[in-house]
């Protein structure tokens, strides 16, 4: 089984992509882990993509196309597959679609104002890397670890303009890849507002439509 996530910066695609691999045994192939390792270990197409990133330049869909069939052909291809981060354009959908099947493209669907407070909310410790968030999981004294009592800091992607930017590319790019598998029956939209009753859906969905079995 292959599942696509799909869903806007801080939608918790890694967190729910986690669960997926704890309770199913799904394997999580997230598009920046993979980039990464693909850098670390010097493997194929690594310094081509080494020259854009650290250049700050759009890695072409092309290159990442190859970079993540790569990666996938790694695994059993009967494995179960969660893709974070991928694809991200319509011709990365394309792409996939042309050598491997895909069987879900969930979207996790989640409201301005609660995403604007998961991201615009989070705190980070500097010392210990430990995150807070100011709105769901403050530290116990205000703006101060509370395990070093090293001060927080916001970083600066987090603030609200930044997000606002984020989230207008995503909204640009994503609307053909939506489309794209609305038009295969293979979108289903989910609501992430809620952390339990979307742990509880995608519980569903799985158990009741896929006859997966949870750990």
């Amino acid at each position: 089984m292959k599942m696509i996530l799909l869903g806007a910066p801080g939608c918790g695609k890694g967190t729910i992509s986690k669960y997926l691999v704890d309770h199913f045994g799904f394997i999580h192939l997230s598009t920046g882990d993979i980039l990464r390792n693909t850098i670390n270990k010097q493997e194929a197409n690594w310094q081509e993509l080494k020259d854009y990133m650290s250049k700050g330049l759009l890695i072409p869909d092309e290159l990442t196309n190859q970079i993540f069939k790569n990666e996938l052909q790694k695994h059993n291809r009967d494995a179960l597959f969660v893709f974070d981060g991928f694809p991200r354009t319509l011709l990365q959908a394309q792409f996939l679609a042309s050598f491997t099947k895909i069987d879900i493209a969930l979207n996790l669907d989640i409201s301005l104002s609660e995403l604007e407070k998961r991201l615009v909310g989070r705190r980070l410790c500097s010392k210990c890397n430990k995150i807070y968030n100011i709105y769901f999981a403050p530290p116990l004294k205000e703006n101060v670890c509370d395990n070093d009592g090293t001060q927080l800091i916001q970083r600066k992607d987090d603030t609200k303009q930044v997000i606002e930017n984020r989230l207008a590319v995503y909204q640009n790019t994503s609307i053909p890849v939506i489309d794209f598998y609305k038009n295969q029956q293979l979108f289903v939209n989910v609501d992430a507002n809620n952390k339990d009753f979307l742990v509880s859906e995608i519980d569903k969905i799985l158990i009741d439509k896929f006859h997966l079995k949870k750990r």
